[in-house]
Parts: C-alpha cells; structure tokens; sequence
C-alpha cells in the first residue's frame, strides 16, 4: 500500500479549513461549526468509503493461455466488478508496465463503476522477459472526492503467467569451444555400454543368454548376440543454478537475470539437440531433475519444463544443488566435462564455466 498526495489539493484543504476554524471562531453558531466539522470529518470517511470500495472491488484477469511465448501478444481480459452499494469513481488501473507492454489499456488509466456492476476491458500485452511472474493489472488507485490524495492498494486477484524464453544462439559462442566438441564423440576401447546396442556376432561361449537375439539367430541358423556400444571417452553435462529468490523480492533487476538466465540454458541446450548430440542436463524443478538431451523431441520437453519456472521446493533441495555445482565445479570429475550456468553471478565471468 502507498499514499500519495497532491499539494495543491492539499494546500486547498489546509487553506479551507483554516478559514473556517477562523469562521466558528469569531461567528459561532451551528452554521460554522457544522462546516467545520464537516471539512474536519472529510479525511476519514474518505478513509472509509476507500476501505469499503476496495473491499467490494473484485478483479478478474488473464490470458486464453497461462503458457506464452517472450515477445508475442496475447489477448488479455480483464473484468472489475463492484458488488457494493457504494459507487467507485476515478479509481486508478496501475498496470505492470515494467514488464508488459500493452496495447488497449493505459497505465494510469482512471474508470468508474456504479454500485452492483461490472465493466470489462479487452486488451492485448507483450510479455518483455522470460520467467514466471504476474502481469496485468498490479494495484487500485482510489481517490478523495477531490483528488486530494490516493491510496494504492494492491490488486485481490493477480495473474500469474508462464513466459517461455526465446530460442537464440547467444549461448553459442560459450558451447563451440575445444574441450567441448573434443569430448563428444569420442569412444572408449575400454569401456562398454550395461545395454547391449545394435551392433551383432556369433556366440561365443560365456556369453550371457540375455545378449542372444533369438529371431536374428533363427534367420541365420546360429546363436547371434548384441553386443554393447562403446562407452563414451567423455560426458558433457551442463548444470543449471537459479538463484532463490522469494516471489516478494523479485524485482525488475531479478526479472532481468532470470530472463537471460532462461535463455542462456535454452540456447545452450539448443546448441547439441540441433547437432544430435547427447548432452546431460541437470536443473531443479522443484527437485533435482535430470534430463538427457539429443534431438529435437528431447530439447521440447526440457524446454517445457525449464519454462515453467526453476523453483526448489525446499531450502534443502536448493542447498543441494549448490553442492552439486560445487562438487562439479572442480577439474576432473569423473569422466565428464561440466559446463555450469549460474544465475547469481550474472552478469560476471562466472556466469558459465566449463570445467573438465
């Protein structure tokens, strides 16, 4: 809530009720007084027919989709409804400019409505950064009679939209680097795959009976087994870190982040699906979620699931994926190579690392 006043309707009342404490002061009588008292109990039951006005608004809104695309229009609808008996007028729509753009509605735009009815308005937005937040209409502004102050309240109902990020190649120039492409690719003469792969040869015997592809043996008239791929010399894997940051804190600089955070991770994923190769990735989505990556029907459901909002469910859950970065951040785990996307560093060096 936020009060804010207009000093030349301020002054206006100062210098009117000054005049009249002169005016019962020197007349007296029940003319004077009553204009003085009446001026005196102008402030709060203006207080009053403002509490009664926001506890009788009620304000839907929302878009035919929860889920949009970053930079595309939508139709958004709204509809403010006063149930009571009291009629609102000048109340002020104070718009979510910071992070929409609108078209057919004006921040600041001021309507009224008349006791027991509804008005609609029909307006079109453009969702600036990718993320979950709340867009529309983000707080009532009501008014005294004489537009000497107004009170900001926030809305009762707010929508909470879904903004999946746009797909770029801004992760591009961070992906295509030496140590990066060398890793894939490459197979182990050692080191072979728990599940047998296409690749056939005849029995030998301590092979496992589970490895006998028996219709293939049946065609060739001997006992034929798979045999497992190659394991890969090296993995890549790339982990993601959000910051945590409570829905009440989360203000246009953290927008910002998340939006190049959102983008930065879809790009980079982007970059191995369109090439067809494998890349583990590793996010939270209310718990830790691990999800290989490799063509296009793989990179559409990590897209859906990273759009919808990288939240922990717990501070448990978030401590463990900071743990999980920082086991991953040194040189030499395992047989992989890390690249680590971390969104509390951004915009500084740190913001992707490749180690491995």
């Amino acid at each position: 809530m936020s009060v804010r006043f207009d000093l030349k309707a301020s002054l206006s009342y100062i210098i009117i009720l000054s005049a009249a404490v002169v005016f019962a002061s020197f007349y007296g009588g029940v003319l004077p007084f009553t204009l003085l008292f009446g001026i005196i109990l102008f402030i709060p039951v203006s207080v009053i027919c403002i509490a009664v006005n926001y506890h009788c608004v009620l304000v839907y809104q929302g878009l035919s989709s929860y889920r949009v695309i970053k930079g595309e229009r939508h139709d958004l609808k709204m509809s403010i409804e006063n149930t009571g008996f009291i009629p609102i007028h000048n109340m002020e729509l104070l718009l979510h400019s910071d992070r929409c753009r609108f078209e057919g509605i004006e921040d600041g735009e001021r309507i009224s409505i008349d006791q027991r009815s509804k008005t609609e308005i029909n307006a079109r937005v453009e969702c600036i950064y990718g993320g979950t937040y709340n867009i529309g209409i983000k707080s009532l502004g009501f008014s005294d009679i004489f537009g000497m102050f107004t009170v900001r309240l926030n809305v009762p109902y707010s929508f909470r939209a879904i903004v999946s990020p746009k797909i770029t190649d801004i992760a591009e120039t961070h992906m295509d680097i030496e140590n990066l492409i060398n890793s894939v690719g490459s197979k182990s003469e050692i080191r072979m795959e728990e599940i047998p792969g296409n690749d056939m040869r005849s029995y030998r015997p301590g092979d496992p009976m589970s490895r006998i592809n028996w219709k293939v043996s049946a065609r060739n008239n001997e006992l034929m087994v798979r045999v497992p791929d190659k394991q890969d010399t090296r993995r890549i894997t790339l982990i993601l870190e959000p910051a945590n940051v409570p829905e009440r804190d989360q203000d246009i600089r953290f927008l910002k982040r998340r939006d190049y955070f959102l983008e930065f991770a879809v790009s980079s994923a982007w970059y191995f699906a369109r090439r067809g190769l494998p890349v583990l990735m590793i996010y939270p989505a209310g718990r830790i979620t691990q999800r290989q990556v490799d063509s296009y029907d793989s990179f559409r459901e990590f897209y859906n699931d990273v759009s919808g909002g990288n939240v922990y469910r717990s501070d448990d859950e978030k401590d463990r994926m900071h743990k999980l970065t920082q086991e991953r951040r040194q040189a030499g785990y395992g047989n992989e190579t890390a690249v680590l996307i971390l969104e509390d560093e951004w915009p500084g060096e740190d913001f992707c690392i490749v180690a491995g």
